[in-house]
């Protein structure tokens, strides 16, 4: 079950409720790690929302856009270019446009650092638990937290041998699954746990271009499937834990994943601008006639014609066709030594992933494609020390170091026209880039226990140096004059931080908690490695500079009536001050990276738990969220007009200023319940169902009035029978039954638009209606 807030969650996945006394058995407790050692979710003065293990399992949930769905204010999805994702918390987030932003959302996988943005394709399975950190985390984590954390755990071994296999059907989505583990102690010291995914999904969505077609200079183009959004993935992790002795502990973790499909666009649905019901042309060639204006799960993809795609067209496909291929691997080595005064750990790890992937995001008249290669390594350190004195005063210290290495490769194939023969392709333009970094960070956090109150205060110094480059390719002749090749563009950016945090705790009783803190965040600058290579580009217009945040939150959290109602209520005030944002003029082709003046955040945040007792329990949580920009002066959107403010340095910016952000509604909430009863003496019972609100909000990063995803409500349920002990189980899983189709990020389809007139938009869909009927079994 979940329990969720905006600011503080409390999640207890419980079944029938226990007699008070029992209620307050430790093990009745989530434990969390927001603070970067273990403690009660009810003890840690830290924004966080925590979801079980159950809770995933219950609706099936194996992504992170799904798991979008159980955190109120969390946006998220996939997109197209640059880091491939959109995810925003509290309408704080990094778009996906430009390749060299870190995300404002980091992710930690069972301790690993993850902040490219590409993590949101990983399927997560055999999951412990995850907690959805709110806000600042810049003292405990690091960089790249401004806005929050999402820190998954995975299962590890126990001290029983234990073994499990499940089976899925998607019917919607034609989505066949199955995924295991075996688990246990091999020697008294030593135990280890495998556990594996794999899944093949056909695609929920339609696909309405036509089987056969001809692109506007005769060539042959195809649909290879009827529907869209299909997948196959296999991922695999293994974790070996080793007590080398009484007080020392090593844990290994590595996994692997690879993943086929359609590529993001695959998810793209065309919406018309300013409210058209016809498709606009692309450079004056006719829209197709199987394309609409809705989001309606409907949309024309097809393959580039052969000639094209084979004519020096870096890593489209030999057939044209639309695909992604994401592979990763990783590995994270844990150590952890206890002793007096401190437990030291070191945490070592290795990541690495490469995709390659071919994108069509104009439709079937106009195949407006680019393809890219993500190559993307990185080596990290974490270091700490836990004093353990006797007194009032203990203190948390440590260092981090990683290295990261990038390559963003990037062909465009924007206008049709035959292969040149001189230069042996049709492509637009080519473009080599990347970027390697290196950050290194001290922090130092001591606490200071006064009876009821704890005093908390710390501080993180961070250095952070990057070096980015671009090169341009030659293309076909045609394009020479605007995009030329040998443009070559170097930069070295280098900035260091002081992010401290102050936090009080009062604690009247063992089960309630008053907290506020003071935090401030940071996130690195750097340089748009996306930048349309010009002979006007520069450095200087590549620049964007470090993204930093500060402001406070106080909260309260109880348990209530022997344990059994858990209320949380909390209040935040943040502003974001050089946020880091982009935009894309689809006129120029051109993705612009760059620093709002401050974004203000501000609203309040809570949740219940209550459990009912005779196996029901209820839930809910709610969030109020007032985010404005203030002082940030930015682009016109294609075809904004004076009279629609584009009335800025000389017609071409607009003030954003006193406006809601992106991706921001006012108000999230859940509310939900679960009942779990013996049905005989060896079969039980249990359902689910919560329901979802979020209100409306923009999905446009130049806020096209035309570009509001509507207020909407989405329904998931299950029903699961199980036996004894739960050796095995069949579940009903019903997500999203409502089918509402929501939109969580758009950018401007080229060339639908000019002199004065809007561009189509291609818009990213996620998460349509599922039913999956699954079987479990457990030895």
């Amino acid at each position: 079950m979940l329990m969720s807030s905006g600011t503080v969650a409390l999640a207890q996945e419980q079944g029938p409720a226990e007699p008070a006394a029992a209620a307050k058995d430790a093990d009745q407790d989530i434990i969390v790690t927001a603070r970067r050692r273990d403690e009660r979710l009810i003890d840690a003065p830290v924004a966080i929302t925590a979801i079980g293990g159950q809770t995933l399992q219950n609706y099936s949930v194996t992504r992170v856009t799904d798991m979008a769905t159980l955190v109120p204010n969390l946006v998220a999805g996939k997109a197209a270019s640059g880091s491939s994702a959109s995810i925003f918390l509290r309408g704080v987030g990094s778009t996906a446009l430009s390749a060299g932003f870190d995300q404002s959302v980091s992710f930690v996988i069972d301790g690993l650092p993850m902040s490219r943005g590409r993590e949101i394709s990983l399927p997560q399975f055999d999951i412990k638990g995850v907690e959805v950190l709110k806000g600042p985390q810049a003292l405990y984590f690091g960089k790249n937290t401004t806005a929050g954390l999402i820190a998954i755990t995975s299962n590890g071994p126990g001290d029983h041998f234990e073994a499990g296999i499940k089976a899925g059907y998607g019917f919607k989505a034609l989505d066949k699954y199955t995924e295991g583990y075996i688990s246990g102690p091999v020697t008294d010291r030593f135990g280890a746990r495998l556990a594996a995914r794999y899944s093949n999904s056909e695609g929920a969505f339609k696909n309405t271009a036509a089987e056969d077609s001809t692109d506007v200079l005769g060539r042959a183009q195809h649909r290879f499937s009827s529907r869209r959004g299909g997948s196959e993935s296999f991922g695999a992790r293994l974790t070996l834990d080793w007590d080398v002795t009484d007080n020392f502990k090593m844990e290994l973790k590595t996994g692997a994943t690879w993943l086929n499909d359609g590529g993001p666009t695959d998810l793209v649905e065309r919406i018309c601008a300013a409210g058209r019901t016809t498709p606009a042309s692309s450079n004056g060639i006719p829209p197709s006639p199987n394309a609409d204006c809705k989001v309606d799960g409907r949309a024309d993809v097809t393959s580039l014609p052969v000639e094209v795609a084979r004519a020096n067209y870096r890593y489209a496909s030999s057939n044209g066709k639309m695909y992604a291929k994401f592979r990763s691997q990783y590995g994270v080595l844990t150590s952890t030594l206890t002793s007096d005064p401190f437990d030291v750990t070191s945490i070592t790890s290795y990541y690495h992933f490469k995709q390659t992937d071919l994108n069509n995001v104009a439709g079937e008249s106009y195949p407006s494609t680019f393809s890219q290669l993500a190559d993307f390594e990185q080596f990290s350190e974490e270091v700490r020390f836990q004093s353990k004195l006797e007194g009032p005063f203990n203190f948390l210290a440590g260092a981090f170091y990683s290295h990261g290495d990038f390559v963003f490769n990037t062909d465009a194939y924007i206008f049709p026209i035959p292969v040149d023969p001189t230069t042996g392709t049709a492509t637009t333009f080519k473009r080599d880039d990347g970027f390697k970094s290196d950050s290194l960070s001290m922090f130092l956090q001591g606490t200071l226990a006064l009876g009821q109150f704890e005093l908390s205060a710390g501080a993180r110094y961070s250095v952070e140096a990057r070096k980015s480059y671009q090169r341009s390719l030659a293309a076909a002749s045609a394009f020479a004059a605007a995009f030329p090749a040998g443009i070559v563009i170097n930069d070295k950016f280098d900035d260091d931080n002081l992010s401290p945090e102050v936090t009080l705790r009062y604690k009247p009783s063992t089960d309630t908690t008053f907290y506020a803190a003071y935090k401030r965040g940071f996130k690195s600058g750097g340089y748009n490695i996306s930048q349309a290579l010009t002979p006007a580009a520069s450095q200087a217009a590549g620049r964007f500079g470090s993204e930093t945040a500060e402001g406070g939150e106080a909260g309260v959290r109880t348990l209530l009536f022997g344990r059994a109602l858990a209320v949380n209520l909390t209040a935040y005030n943040y502003t974001y001050s050089d946020l880091q944002v982009q935009t894309f003029d689809p006129e120029t082709i051109s993705l612009i990276a760059g620093n709002a003046g401050k974004l203000r955040t501000r609203g309040v945040e809570g949740d219940f738990n209550w459990r009912v007792g005779g196996g029901l329990s209820i839930r809910g949580a709610a969030a109020y969220n007032d985010a404005k920009y203030k002082d940030y002066i930015g682009q016109c959107f294609g075809g904004q007009t004076v009279a629609e403010g584009c009335s800025l340095n000389g017609g071409t910016a607009q003030n954003y200023s006193g406006r809601t952000p992106p991706k921001a509604p006012k108000f999230a909430g859940r509310l939900g319940g679960s009942f779990k009863t013996p049905v005989t003496d060896s079969l039980n019972l249990a359902i689910n169902s919560d329901v979802s609100y979020t209100s409306s909000y923009n999905f446009t990063d130049t806020l096209r009035p035309d570009g509001v995803q509507k207020r909407f409500a989405k329904v998931d349920a299950s029903v699961i029978l199980s036996g004894l002990d739960d050796k095995w189980s069949v579940s009903l899983i019903g997500r999203n039954l409502t089918n509402k189709l929501v939109v969580t990020s758009a950018n401007d389809i080229p060339f639908t638009g000019a002199n004065g007139t809007r561009a189509d938009m291609s818009a990213f869909i996620e998460n349509p209606r599922e039913i999956v009927l699954e079987v479990g079994f457990k030895f």
